[in-house]
């Protein structure tokens, strides 16, 4: 593997990494916020947060979609 592709494997791990502990802090928020928020203010915005974990769930399946092409080489 060249040194290109092995610095880009790297920030495409640093990156996969970092959308996942977002994923596990956003899954923290919308259990605070959306099951056990009191007001309705705290519930809607934990079903926005869990929307957008949605998203970063997507972005992590790409990341990881992504790592796998570049290890096939």
């Amino acid at each position: 593997m060249n040194q290109d592709l092995a610095r880009l494997k790297d920030d495409v791990d640093d990156i996969e990494q970092s959308l996942y502990e977002l994923h596990l802090r956003m899954h923290d928020m919308t259990a605070r916020n959306l099951w056990h928020g009191s007001t309705l203010g705290e519930r809607m915005a934990g079903l926005v947060i869990s929307e957008l974990d949605q998203e970063v769930m997507a972005l992590y399946r790409r990341a990881a979609e992504l790592h796998k092409y570049i290890t096939s080489f």
